[in-house]
């Protein structure tokens, strides 16, 4: 057992002994550290060396993760934050990271959104990479269907109802919702099933296969994204494409309540979270929209 994995059970022996925290929490606070006890050991770097900009390159890696939201990111951020202040009092570690781990600078590490300019030219590069047909509908499921990259990869030929014009995605919780699908979307889908799925010879009914017929992995649909991404300024995953879906329909007006329906979220309170609008949409919205800003002085 390495010394970082000695003071993160120290830090556990301190919330249960010290805190009187519950096993389950205690547990929580072990799921998400054993990801920085793991990034550290295997980048070979001693907690007590660990410079600031190293950290901020672990806190930028941990919201670029694909399954990661914005309020997964912000529990893993406050169990950081009380493992190194921890470490702080025990003389184990020597940089503040108040300012770091702090709620508002949350926003810097959330994955960022493509604009409708960029995300076409996500679709314009893979239209003309080496699979069009696979990629272009790895990409509708993600953005225009805002799946997350599991239920992408997971979604199978009946959850799929072109006719109608409905994905049928099985989300967190094993739970089944219903979302549209766009005419585009609907177009693109129907040539990768019919013409490009064919030639895999699959070996299973999953949607998005490799070149082998079986079911693609995690890891190749990120190569996927990085290949038709790395043109832009900006660092994407899987991820930011459900996070591009959500922001542009909430830019357009769409309902809230139906945004959780479609992201298929518990409560709308994560809807409110992960669905951020820049500054500059809300002011031109306040300007289209408020009497006193459209004449009515």
């Amino acid at each position: 057992m390495s010394l970082n994995s000695n003071r993160l059970d120290a830090f556990l022996s301190h919330l249960g002994v010290e805190r009187n925290l519950s096993p389950v929490t205690i547990q929580s606070y072990q799921e998400d550290l054993r990801h920085f006890i793991a990034w550290l050991d295997e980048n070979c770097i001693d907690l007590k060396d660990l410079q600031p900009e190293k950290l901020d390159e672990f806190l930028t890696l941990t919201a670029g993760q694909e399954e990661y939201s914005p309020t997964s990111v912000a529990r893993h951020f406050s169990s950081l934050r009380g493992f190194l202040k921890y470490m702080q009092n025990q003389g184990e570690y020597d940089y503040s990271t108040e300012s770091m781990l702090s709620t508002p600078k949350l926003g810097h590490y959330l994955p960022q959104y493509l604009t409708r300019e960029e995300i076409d030219s996500v679709f314009e590069s893979a239209a003309n990479g080496k699979n069009p047909l696979r990629d272009t509908a790895l990409i509708e499921l993600m953005y225009s269907g805002g799946l997350r990259i599991s239920e992408a990869l997971g979604i199978k030929l009946s959850q799929i109802d072109l006719e109608n014009e409905w994905l049928m995605p099985i989300g967190k919780g094993n739970k089944q919702r219903l979302v549209p699908l766009g005419s585009k979307a609907k177009e693109n889908l129907r040539a990768w099933i019919e013409e490009g799925r064919p030639l895999t010879h699959p070996t299973t009914d999953n949607i998005i296969l490799n070149a082998h017929g079986k079911p693609m992995s995690r890891m190749g649909a990120w190569k996927i994204v990085q290949l038709h991404t790395m043109h832009l300024s900006k660092q994407v995953s899987p991820h930011t494409f459900r996070h591009s879906f959500a922001t542009h329909c909430l830019e357009a007006g769409m309902d809230l309540r139906v945004l959780q329906e479609l992201l298929g979220h518990a409560d709308i309170s994560t809807t409110q979270i992960y669905t951020h609008v820049d500054k500059d949409f809300i002011k031109q919205e306040h300007r289209s929209f408020h009497p006193r800003e459209m004449g009515g002085k």
